[in-house]
């Protein structure tokens, strides 16, 4: 794979946080970069997708809880 252009000042913060987290490797800074990048986009879709869950199903799931403790259901007492 071709090596990637960056600016001059992009290059120094690479280095400096390199130095920071101890990776020896601007290639090693960046493959660090990737990975939390595609974990913080996993957490906002994961996020997305609960939040439309709620918003499609929410109601219902309410309405059975409460008809589950209308129905005399033993509930956990912590």
């Amino acid at each position: 794979m071709a090596a990637i252009a960056v600016s001059t000042r992009d290059e120094r913060r690479i280095v400096r946080l390199g130095k920071r987290l101890g990776i020896s490797s601007k290639a090693g800074v960046v493959r660090l970069a990737v990975d939390e990048l595609e974990r913080r986009v996993e957490r906002q879709e994961l996020g997305a997708a609960i939040r439309d869950y709620v918003r499609k199903y929410g109601r219902l799931d309410r309405r059975e809880n409460a008809a589950l403790g209308t129905a005399g259901v033993a509930r956990d007492e912590a």
